[in-house]
């Protein structure tokens, strides 16, 4: 299915390369071709609103979280634009107390740096934060590395795949973000 051969390229290529529907016509065998493109892009966009809609539990968690006194926030791996652009869709973007990209600290990996930046924004210690994250060798073992208190949640692809090292681990699992709540026991 060639929905998949672009989801594919992304995986690949990073969600912030410009040049996935370029890639997708060259590896389907077809000349490269701007109209072509353009249209992709057009109905990537066209769709988008449809598809990036928040977990149903998203928005309660993140109030009682926020009533409770948690000071939260983003910490992610890729370009700021792009992720405020996909927070600004979903209407989350009010929800946060800050948000780092890890292109702000220079890296379009998520690297330790992104979590330290953040935590000294909110000007709170690691070992008193909780990192939620859904990839183990990304996400949760940056975080581990931080000693932050890890939640990962079991969605998606990652649905099933298991730690290969003991810094991929962590601290505790759910499997919506509605489970965080247990976690810090509201």
């Amino acid at each position: 299915m060639r929905s998949r051969k672009l989801e594919e390229i992304a995986k690949e290529t990073g969600p912030d390369d410009t040049k996935h529907f370029d890639t997708l016509l060259e590896r389907l065998g077809l000349k490269w071709n701007p109209e072509v493109i353009a249209a992709g892009v057009v109905a990537y966009r066209a769709t988008s609103p449809i598809h990036l809609t928040p977990f149903p539990d998203t928005v309660p968690t993140l109030l009682k979280l926020r009533d409770a006194g948690y000071k939260l926030d983003v910490a992610s791996e890729g370009r700021a634009v792009k992720h405020w652009q996909k927070l600004i869709q979903l209407g989350l973007e009010h929800m946060f107390h800050a948000v780092t990209i890890s292109e702000e600290t220079g890296s379009e990996a998520l690297t330790t740096d992104t979590p330290c930046k953040t935590l000294e924004k909110l000007g709170v210690k690691p070992e008193k934060s909780v990192f939620v994250g859904c990839d183990l060798s990304h996400e949760i073992a940056v975080a581990n590395a931080v000693k932050m208190i890890t939640v990962r949640m079991r969605t998606w692809l990652n649905r099933t795949s298991s730690p290969r090292v003991t810094d991929e681990k962590p601290a505790s699992e759910i499997e919506k973000l509605s489970g965080l709540l247990r976690t810090v026991e509201l």
